[in-house]
């Protein structure tokens, strides 16, 4: 959607391997602002959740340059919205929790709240916990977690190749492995989730045109 003259500048980032430099972004920002052009910053999801906006934002405020941000979906409505399942389903969830499995050390984060992960009513999504999953799930379980809770995790919500793969708290670290997803996951987890253990494998591919029916 941006203008035919526009420069492109690739600054993604991909977990535990050759990435572009948090530093460097801030820089080209900076410079590039500086220079009086006008930089769109574009994240996948929404730039509010776990997006280092905070440090974007900062640094650009520091130099006197004026910000804009424009809402995103993150990535776990947008895999709500295709597994059709509520976040907080009545009954099931009276709380709504997200957090991130990863430190900046690449590992489990030390100081999780395990008593509010493992709240029977709460629905719990995960972002960047693939590289954990195994050691979450064993902490989930030692405090006391159903070993039965649904879980799920979801590649890639939302666009045309996602892929979701179904368990439980007690399986579903094997199940991704067995899987090895490359893309970027959100895990779901809590009872808010049960129907998804049946829902059927396929998906309705989504229109890009309204189609008019007639007799």
């Amino acid at each position: 959607m941006s203008r035919r003259e526009a420069e492109k500048i690739y600054v993604g980032k991909r977990g535990h391997k050759p990435s572009c430099h948090q530093d460097h972004i801030l820089s080209l920002m900076v410079s590039l602002a500086s220079e009086g052009k006008r930089v769109v910053r574009l994240k996948g999801g929404d730039p509010m959740i776990f997006g280092r906006a905070t440090e974007e934002i900062s640094a650009l405020r520091a130099q006197g340059i004026s910000t804009e941000i424009i809402a995103g979906v993150t990535a776990a409505l947008g895999a709500a919205s295709r597994l059709q399942l509520s976040l907080t389903a009545r009954k099931k969830a009276r709380r709504l929790q997200f957090i991130t499995a990863h430190a900046h050390d690449g590992k489990l984060p030390d100081d999780i709240d395990w008593q509010a992960l493992c709240d029977p009513h709460a629905s719990t999504v995960v972002y960047m916990g693939v590289k954990t999953l195994e050691p979450l799930t064993k902490r989930l379980l030692a405090n006391g977690m159903d070993s039965a809770t649904p879980a799920l995790v979801v590649e890639r919500a939302t666009c045309p190749d996602e892929r979701q793969i179904f368990g439980t708290i007690g399986t579903i670290s094997e199940k991704v492995a067995a899987a090895a997803p490359t893309g970027p996951c959100v895990i779901l987890i809590g009872e808010a989730f049960a129907d998804a253990l049946y829902l059927p494998r396929t998906h309705v591919k989504l229109e890009t045109k309204p189609r008019v029916l007639a007799h």
